[in-house]
Protein backbone atom coordinates (compact mmCIF):
# COMPACT_ATOMS: atom_id res chain seq x y z
CA UNK A 1 0.00 0.00 0.00
CA UNK A 2 2.98 2.18 0.68
CA UNK A 3 4.70 2.17 -2.62
CA UNK A 4 1.15 2.87 -4.39
CA UNK A 5 0.92 5.46 -1.98
CA UNK A 6 3.94 7.18 -3.22
CA UNK A 7 3.33 6.64 -6.68
CA UNK A 8 0.11 8.39 -6.60
CA UNK A 9 1.38 11.35 -4.71
CA UNK A 10 4.00 11.79 -7.21
CA UNK A 11 1.35 11.45 -9.90
CA UNK A 12 -0.15 14.98 -8.14
CA UNK A 13 2.86 16.26 -7.61
CA UNK A 14 2.67 18.44 -11.32
CA UNK A 15 -0.01 19.74 -10.57
CA UNK A 16 0.90 21.58 -7.04
CA UNK A 17 4.33 22.07 -8.30
CA UNK A 18 3.94 22.79 -11.33
CA UNK A 19 6.96 20.51 -12.46
CA UNK A 20 7.56 19.13 -15.78
CA UNK A 21 5.80 16.26 -17.45
CA UNK A 22 9.43 15.08 -18.19
CA UNK A 23 10.88 15.25 -14.90
CA UNK A 24 7.54 13.52 -13.63
CA UNK A 25 8.38 10.68 -15.98
CA UNK A 26 12.03 10.49 -14.99
CA UNK A 27 11.28 9.94 -11.65
CA UNK A 28 8.55 7.81 -12.21
CA UNK A 29 10.97 5.56 -14.10
CA UNK A 30 13.37 5.43 -11.49
CA UNK A 31 11.10 4.25 -8.50
CA UNK A 32 10.12 1.52 -11.00
CA UNK A 33 13.33 0.53 -11.38
CA UNK A 34 14.50 0.56 -8.03
CA UNK A 35 11.40 -1.04 -6.22
CA UNK A 36 11.96 -3.95 -8.44
CA UNK A 37 13.58 -7.03 -7.34
CA UNK A 38 16.74 -8.05 -8.63
CA UNK A 39 16.08 -10.06 -11.81
CA UNK A 40 12.35 -9.65 -11.49
CA UNK A 41 12.79 -8.20 -15.12
CA UNK A 42 11.52 -10.56 -17.72
CA UNK A 43 11.02 -13.68 -15.42
CA UNK A 44 10.04 -14.90 -12.03
CA UNK A 45 12.00 -14.84 -8.75
CA UNK A 46 11.16 -17.44 -6.52
CA UNK A 47 10.88 -16.80 -3.18
CA UNK A 48 12.38 -19.46 -1.00
CA UNK A 49 15.58 -19.68 -2.76
CA UNK A 50 18.20 -18.03 -5.23
CA UNK A 51 16.81 -17.86 -8.78
CA UNK A 52 19.30 -19.35 -11.53
CA UNK A 53 22.13 -17.45 -12.12
CA UNK A 54 22.35 -15.91 -15.74
CA UNK A 55 25.76 -16.09 -17.31
CA UNK A 56 28.81 -16.28 -15.36
CA UNK A 57 29.63 -15.36 -11.81
CA UNK A 58 33.05 -15.69 -10.13
CA UNK A 59 32.95 -18.02 -6.89
CA UNK A 60 32.43 -15.63 -4.41
CA UNK A 61 29.16 -14.97 -5.47
CA UNK A 62 28.00 -18.28 -6.13
CA UNK A 63 28.66 -18.75 -2.48
CA UNK A 64 26.84 -15.89 -1.67
CA UNK A 65 24.02 -17.45 -3.73
CA UNK A 66 24.20 -20.91 -2.04
CA UNK A 67 24.69 -19.70 1.47
CA UNK A 68 22.81 -17.26 4.03
CA UNK A 69 25.43 -14.59 5.29
CA UNK A 70 27.63 -15.99 7.81
CA UNK A 71 26.36 -19.35 7.79
CA UNK A 72 29.40 -22.24 7.49
CA UNK A 73 29.44 -25.95 7.74
CA UNK A 74 31.90 -28.36 7.88
CA UNK A 75 29.23 -30.79 6.02
CA UNK A 76 29.67 -32.54 2.71
CA UNK A 77 26.60 -31.33 2.06
CA UNK A 78 27.59 -27.76 2.21
CA UNK A 79 29.73 -28.26 -0.76
CA UNK A 80 28.41 -27.30 -4.55
CA UNK A 81 26.72 -29.67 -6.25
CA UNK A 82 27.36 -30.61 -10.10
CA UNK A 83 25.49 -33.03 -12.03
CA UNK A 84 26.99 -36.65 -12.83
CA UNK A 85 24.52 -38.12 -14.75
CA UNK A 86 20.82 -38.82 -15.69
CA UNK A 87 18.06 -41.35 -16.78
CA UNK A 88 15.38 -39.66 -18.46
CA UNK A 89 12.44 -41.30 -19.29
CA UNK A 90 8.93 -41.07 -20.13
CA UNK A 91 7.84 -43.49 -17.06
CA UNK A 92 9.13 -41.47 -14.23
CA UNK A 93 7.51 -42.91 -10.97
CA UNK A 94 6.23 -41.37 -8.19
CA UNK A 95 7.87 -44.22 -5.85
CA UNK A 96 11.57 -42.94 -4.96
CA UNK A 97 14.80 -45.78 -6.01
CA UNK A 98 16.12 -47.44 -3.90
CA UNK A 99 20.01 -47.40 -3.07
CA UNK A 100 21.70 -50.99 -3.12
CA UNK A 101 25.01 -50.93 -2.27
CA UNK A 102 26.88 -49.94 -5.87
CA UNK A 103 23.22 -50.25 -7.72
CA UNK A 104 20.18 -48.25 -7.52
CA UNK A 105 16.64 -49.90 -8.51
CA UNK A 106 14.37 -47.75 -10.03
CA UNK A 107 10.32 -48.50 -10.27
CA UNK A 108 8.94 -47.06 -13.19
CA UNK A 109 5.23 -46.32 -13.76
CA UNK A 110 4.34 -49.04 -16.59
CA UNK A 111 5.80 -51.62 -14.05
CA UNK A 112 9.27 -52.83 -14.47
CA UNK A 113 12.10 -52.65 -12.37
CA UNK A 114 15.87 -51.18 -13.91
CA UNK A 115 18.62 -51.25 -12.15
CA UNK A 116 21.25 -48.62 -12.57
CA UNK A 117 25.23 -48.33 -11.80
CA UNK A 118 25.27 -45.51 -9.37
CA UNK A 119 28.55 -44.01 -10.50
CA UNK A 120 27.82 -44.11 -14.52
CA UNK A 121 24.07 -44.65 -14.63
CA UNK A 122 24.76 -47.63 -17.34
CA UNK A 123 21.52 -50.37 -17.46
CA UNK A 124 23.12 -53.28 -15.28
CA UNK A 125 19.47 -55.25 -15.89
CA UNK A 126 15.72 -54.95 -16.27
CA UNK A 127 12.75 -56.84 -14.68
CA UNK A 128 9.00 -56.83 -15.70
CA UNK A 129 7.06 -58.16 -12.56
CA UNK A 130 4.01 -56.98 -13.50
CA UNK A 131 1.10 -55.06 -12.33
CA UNK A 132 1.84 -51.67 -11.02
CA UNK A 133 4.48 -51.16 -8.59
CA UNK A 134 2.98 -50.03 -5.21
CA UNK A 135 6.36 -49.37 -2.51
CA UNK A 136 9.88 -48.35 -3.07
CA UNK A 137 12.10 -51.49 -3.51
CA UNK A 138 13.14 -53.10 -0.16
CA UNK A 139 16.48 -54.88 0.09
CA UNK A 140 15.94 -58.27 2.65
CA UNK A 141 20.02 -58.39 2.59
CA UNK A 142 23.08 -58.36 -0.12
CA UNK A 143 21.37 -60.80 -2.24
CA UNK A 144 17.98 -59.86 -2.61
CA UNK A 145 15.30 -57.29 -2.38
CA UNK A 146 11.63 -57.51 -2.42
CA UNK A 147 9.21 -56.09 -4.72
CA UNK A 148 5.52 -55.24 -4.51
CA UNK A 149 2.57 -54.93 -7.22
CA UNK A 150 -1.05 -54.58 -7.77
CA UNK A 151 -2.65 -56.44 -10.06
CA UNK A 152 -5.42 -54.94 -12.11
CA UNK A 153 -7.65 -56.95 -13.84
CA UNK A 154 -8.88 -55.85 -17.93
CA UNK A 155 -11.13 -52.89 -16.62
CA UNK A 156 -8.31 -51.18 -15.02
CA UNK A 157 -9.84 -51.97 -10.69
CA UNK A 158 -7.81 -53.96 -8.36
CA UNK A 159 -7.64 -57.78 -8.22
CA UNK A 160 -5.35 -58.30 -5.58
CA UNK A 161 -1.87 -57.83 -5.01
CA UNK A 162 1.83 -59.84 -5.74
CA UNK A 163 4.81 -59.97 -3.54
CA UNK A 164 7.71 -60.95 -5.36
CA UNK A 165 11.63 -61.69 -4.12
CA UNK A 166 14.54 -61.08 -6.41
CA UNK A 167 18.06 -61.34 -6.84
CA UNK A 168 19.31 -58.00 -6.36
CA UNK A 169 22.57 -58.51 -9.17
CA UNK A 170 20.29 -59.91 -12.31
CA UNK A 171 16.93 -59.17 -11.07
CA UNK A 172 15.31 -62.79 -11.59
CA UNK A 173 12.28 -63.83 -9.17
CA UNK A 174 13.33 -66.81 -6.51
CA UNK A 175 9.77 -66.40 -5.61
CA UNK A 176 6.31 -64.99 -6.04
CA UNK A 177 3.23 -64.93 -3.84
CA UNK A 178 -0.25 -63.67 -4.68
CA UNK A 179 -2.77 -61.90 -2.07
CA UNK A 180 -6.37 -61.04 -2.23
CA UNK A 181 -5.87 -57.20 -1.78
CA UNK A 182 -3.87 -54.86 -2.73
CA UNK A 183 -0.45 -54.22 0.07
CA UNK A 184 -0.84 -49.89 1.09
CA UNK A 185 2.50 -49.77 2.39
CA UNK A 186 5.83 -49.86 2.28
CA UNK A 187 6.96 -53.09 4.00
CA UNK A 188 9.46 -53.89 6.56
CA UNK A 189 11.82 -56.93 7.43
CA UNK A 190 13.29 -58.51 10.89
CA UNK A 191 13.58 -61.78 12.26
CA UNK A 192 12.85 -63.17 8.87
CA UNK A 193 9.46 -61.95 8.43
CA UNK A 194 8.44 -59.14 6.12
CA UNK A 195 5.64 -56.65 7.88
CA UNK A 196 3.43 -54.74 5.13
CA UNK A 197 -0.47 -52.45 5.85
CA UNK A 198 -3.16 -53.90 3.53
CA UNK A 199 -5.95 -52.34 2.02
CA UNK A 200 -8.24 -54.14 4.10
CA UNK A 201 -7.54 -52.09 7.26
CA UNK A 202 -4.75 -54.82 8.52
CA UNK A 203 -1.24 -55.74 9.14
CA UNK A 204 0.13 -58.35 7.48
CA UNK A 205 3.47 -60.60 8.85
CA UNK A 206 4.91 -62.79 5.81
CA UNK A 207 6.76 -65.29 6.04
CA UNK A 208 10.34 -64.02 3.98
CA UNK A 209 11.34 -67.74 2.46
CA UNK A 210 7.77 -68.33 0.84
CA UNK A 211 5.16 -65.66 0.87
CA UNK A 212 3.17 -67.45 2.97
CA UNK A 213 0.83 -65.17 5.44
CA UNK A 214 2.05 -66.07 9.12
CA UNK A 215 -0.48 -63.65 10.87
CA UNK A 216 -2.56 -60.17 10.80
CA UNK A 217 -3.65 -57.45 12.88
CA UNK A 218 -6.98 -55.76 12.30
CA UNK A 219 -7.35 -52.02 12.18
CA UNK A 220 -10.39 -49.71 11.70
CA UNK A 221 -9.10 -48.40 8.26
CA UNK A 222 -6.04 -48.72 5.89
CA UNK A 223 -2.87 -48.84 7.05
CA UNK A 224 0.12 -46.17 4.78
CA UNK A 225 2.95 -46.08 6.91
CA UNK A 226 5.93 -48.08 6.94
CA UNK A 227 6.16 -50.68 9.51
CA UNK A 228 9.11 -49.90 12.44
CA UNK A 229 10.24 -53.76 12.87
CA UNK A 230 11.98 -53.79 16.37
CA UNK A 231 12.96 -57.18 18.67
CA UNK A 232 10.35 -55.85 21.00
CA UNK A 233 7.15 -54.88 18.95
CA UNK A 234 6.27 -53.87 15.50
CA UNK A 235 5.00 -50.08 15.43
CA UNK A 236 2.42 -49.03 12.33
CA UNK A 237 -0.11 -46.46 12.25
CA UNK A 238 -3.53 -46.28 10.51
CA UNK A 239 -6.35 -44.00 8.71
CA UNK A 240 -8.05 -44.62 11.83
CA UNK A 241 -5.92 -42.17 13.70
CA UNK A 242 -4.12 -44.83 15.71
CA UNK A 243 -0.54 -45.63 16.87
CA UNK A 244 -0.29 -49.55 17.41
CA UNK A 245 2.46 -51.54 19.05
CA UNK A 246 2.05 -55.51 18.90
CA UNK A 247 4.19 -58.53 18.99
CA UNK A 248 6.30 -59.46 16.41
CA UNK A 249 5.95 -63.15 16.61
CA UNK A 250 2.07 -62.97 17.33
CA UNK A 251 0.60 -60.11 16.41
CA UNK A 252 -0.94 -59.71 19.37
CA UNK A 253 -2.14 -55.80 20.29
CA UNK A 254 0.48 -54.26 23.32
CA UNK A 255 -0.97 -50.99 23.15
CA UNK A 256 -2.76 -48.49 21.23
CA UNK A 257 -2.72 -44.31 21.23
CA UNK A 258 -5.81 -42.87 19.45
CA UNK A 259 -4.44 -39.57 17.70
CA UNK A 260 -7.04 -36.81 16.11
CA UNK A 261 -6.04 -38.21 12.41
CA UNK A 262 -4.91 -40.90 10.52
CA UNK A 263 -1.55 -41.73 11.36
CA UNK A 264 0.79 -42.60 7.64
CA UNK A 265 4.11 -41.36 9.50
CA UNK A 266 6.49 -44.07 9.64
CA UNK A 267 7.67 -43.98 13.42
CA UNK A 268 11.27 -43.82 14.65
CA UNK A 269 12.61 -45.10 18.60
CA UNK A 270 15.37 -44.81 20.58
CA UNK A 271 15.80 -47.25 23.69
CA UNK A 272 13.28 -45.34 25.61
CA UNK A 273 10.46 -43.74 23.12
CA UNK A 274 8.99 -43.74 20.27
CA UNK A 275 8.31 -40.66 17.56
CA UNK A 276 6.18 -39.98 15.03
CA UNK A 277 3.77 -37.39 13.07
CA UNK A 278 0.04 -37.40 12.23
CA UNK A 279 -2.27 -35.56 10.45
CA UNK A 280 -3.80 -33.77 13.18
CA UNK A 281 -0.47 -31.62 12.79
CA UNK A 282 0.86 -33.11 16.07
CA UNK A 283 4.49 -34.70 16.46
CA UNK A 284 4.09 -37.00 19.05
CA UNK A 285 6.82 -38.72 22.16
CA UNK A 286 5.19 -41.68 23.51
CA UNK A 287 6.47 -44.17 25.40
CA UNK A 288 7.60 -47.07 23.35
CA UNK A 289 6.47 -50.02 26.10
CA UNK A 290 3.39 -48.32 27.36
CA UNK A 291 2.27 -45.76 24.50
CA UNK A 292 1.98 -43.15 27.28
CA UNK A 293 2.24 -39.35 25.75
CA UNK A 294 5.54 -37.61 27.16
CA UNK A 295 5.06 -34.67 24.69
CA UNK A 296 3.08 -33.67 21.65
CA UNK A 297 4.30 -30.64 19.74
CA UNK A 298 1.99 -28.97 17.35
CA UNK A 299 2.92 -27.61 13.60
CA UNK A 300 1.01 -26.40 11.03
CA UNK A 301 -0.44 -29.12 9.31
CA UNK A 302 -0.27 -33.20 8.46
CA UNK A 303 3.23 -34.72 8.96
CA UNK A 304 3.93 -37.94 7.12
CA UNK A 305 6.87 -37.98 6.41
CA UNK A 306 9.37 -39.89 9.67
CA UNK A 307 11.18 -37.38 12.20
CA UNK A 308 15.09 -37.82 12.16
CA UNK A 309 17.39 -37.51 15.34
CA UNK A 310 19.74 -34.73 15.60
CA UNK A 311 21.80 -35.81 18.54
CA UNK A 312 19.11 -34.63 21.27
CA UNK A 313 16.53 -32.91 18.98
CA UNK A 314 14.32 -33.84 16.32
CA UNK A 315 13.78 -32.75 12.71
CA UNK A 316 10.26 -32.82 11.99
CA UNK A 317 8.95 -31.95 7.53
CA UNK A 318 5.01 -30.77 7.73
CA UNK A 319 3.18 -30.23 4.92
CA UNK A 320 2.42 -26.38 5.99
CA UNK A 321 6.02 -26.61 4.28
CA UNK A 322 7.94 -26.08 7.16
CA UNK A 323 10.34 -27.98 8.79
CA UNK A 324 10.57 -27.82 12.26
CA UNK A 325 13.40 -28.60 14.82
CA UNK A 326 12.41 -30.10 18.60
CA UNK A 327 13.76 -30.90 21.85
CA UNK A 328 13.97 -34.86 22.03
CA UNK A 329 13.39 -34.27 25.74
CA UNK A 330 10.56 -31.91 25.55
CA UNK A 331 9.13 -31.16 22.25
CA UNK A 332 9.93 -27.38 22.47
CA UNK A 333 10.67 -25.88 19.04
CA UNK A 334 14.40 -24.83 18.49
CA UNK A 335 13.74 -23.31 15.16
CA UNK A 336 12.00 -23.85 11.90
CA UNK A 337 12.29 -23.07 8.19
CA UNK A 338 9.84 -22.60 5.35
CA UNK A 339 10.42 -23.84 2.06
CA UNK A 340 7.78 -23.31 -0.96
CA UNK A 341 6.75 -26.52 -1.71
CA UNK A 342 5.03 -29.59 1.25
CA UNK A 343 7.77 -31.74 2.28
CA UNK A 344 6.66 -35.46 2.33
CA UNK A 345 10.30 -36.77 2.66
CA UNK A 346 12.64 -37.00 5.65
CA UNK A 347 15.56 -34.81 5.92
CA UNK A 348 18.96 -36.07 5.00
CA UNK A 349 21.25 -35.67 7.96
CA UNK A 350 25.21 -35.20 7.03
CA UNK A 351 27.46 -34.19 9.69
CA UNK A 352 26.80 -30.49 11.34
CA UNK A 353 23.45 -30.13 8.37
CA UNK A 354 20.67 -31.42 6.92
CA UNK A 355 19.43 -31.48 3.19
CA UNK A 356 15.61 -31.23 2.64
CA UNK A 357 13.96 -31.52 -0.97
CA UNK A 358 10.05 -29.92 -1.28
CA UNK A 359 7.89 -31.77 -3.13
CA UNK A 360 7.34 -31.13 -6.41
CA UNK A 361 10.19 -28.51 -6.06
CA UNK A 362 12.85 -27.71 -8.30
CA UNK A 363 15.77 -27.56 -5.55
CA UNK A 364 17.20 -29.11 -2.72
CA UNK A 365 18.20 -26.99 0.36
CA UNK A 366 20.70 -27.96 2.91
CA UNK A 367 20.72 -25.95 6.80
CA UNK A 368 22.49 -25.88 9.88
CA UNK A 369 21.10 -27.83 12.27
CA UNK A 370 21.99 -25.74 14.84
CA UNK A 371 19.74 -22.68 13.84
CA UNK A 372 18.51 -23.69 10.50
CA UNK A 373 20.20 -21.25 8.79
CA UNK A 374 20.89 -21.68 4.60
CA UNK A 375 24.45 -23.37 3.86
CA UNK A 376 23.54 -24.66 0.09
CA UNK A 377 21.69 -25.11 -2.50
CA UNK A 378 21.44 -27.10 -5.97
CA UNK A 379 19.27 -25.74 -8.55
CA UNK A 380 17.49 -27.99 -11.14
CA UNK A 381 17.61 -27.63 -14.44
CA UNK A 382 14.16 -25.65 -15.76
CA UNK A 383 11.25 -28.29 -15.95
CA UNK A 384 12.32 -30.84 -13.54
CA UNK A 385 10.94 -31.50 -10.55
CA UNK A 386 11.32 -33.44 -7.43
CA UNK A 387 8.86 -36.33 -7.11
CA UNK A 388 9.66 -38.54 -4.50
CA UNK A 389 12.14 -38.72 -1.13
CA UNK A 390 15.79 -38.29 -2.24
CA UNK A 391 18.98 -40.32 -1.29
CA UNK A 392 22.12 -39.41 -0.20
CA UNK A 393 24.96 -41.91 -0.66
CA UNK A 394 28.69 -42.65 -0.63
CA UNK A 395 28.87 -39.01 -1.49
CA UNK A 396 26.37 -39.01 -4.40
CA UNK A 397 22.43 -37.40 -4.65
CA UNK A 398 19.99 -39.29 -5.91
CA UNK A 399 16.69 -37.21 -6.69
CA UNK A 400 13.35 -38.82 -8.79
CA UNK A 401 11.90 -36.23 -11.05
CA UNK A 402 9.25 -36.07 -13.16
CA UNK A 403 12.06 -36.48 -16.19
CA UNK A 404 13.84 -39.49 -14.53
CA UNK A 405 16.49 -40.02 -12.24
CA UNK A 406 19.21 -37.31 -11.98
CA UNK A 407 22.42 -37.95 -9.48
CA UNK A 408 24.59 -35.38 -8.62
CA UNK A 409 27.86 -35.26 -6.06
CA UNK A 410 29.39 -31.96 -4.24
CA UNK A 411 32.25 -30.52 -5.44
CA UNK A 412 35.62 -30.41 -3.56
CA UNK A 413 37.79 -27.45 -4.12
CA UNK A 414 41.31 -28.54 -5.67
CA UNK A 415 44.02 -29.31 -2.89
CA UNK A 416 46.41 -26.10 -3.40
CA UNK A 417 49.50 -28.00 -2.20
CA UNK A 418 48.78 -30.34 -4.98
CA UNK A 419 48.07 -27.98 -7.46
CA UNK A 420 51.84 -26.44 -7.06
CA UNK A 421 53.19 -29.72 -7.64
CA UNK A 422 52.19 -30.24 -10.60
Amino acid sequence: MRRCYNLHMLAREPETQNRRPGTFLVLLVLILAISLPVGAQGRKVKRGHPSRTQGTTNERQQEQQRAEYGATSTSVLALPFKRLWQHLTDSASMIPPTIDRNRILLPLSGGSVICLDIRTGSLLWSSEPGGSITAPILPIDENRALVVTRKLSPDGSDSGASMRVIDSSTGLTLWAHDYPRAFTSPAGAGAGRLYAGCADGSLYAIGEKDGEVLWRAETQDVVRGQPLVTESGVYFGSDDGAMRAVEPATGKIIWKLQTGARVACPAIADDKYLFFGSGDGYAYAVNRNTGVVKWRSRTGAAIEAPPVFVGDRLLVASFDNFVYCLSRATGDRAWKRRLENRISAAPIIEGDANLVAPLRGDYIAVFLNADGRRVNIYQLETDFEIVAAPSFSSELLVLATNKGLVVAAPVRAPDSSTAQKK
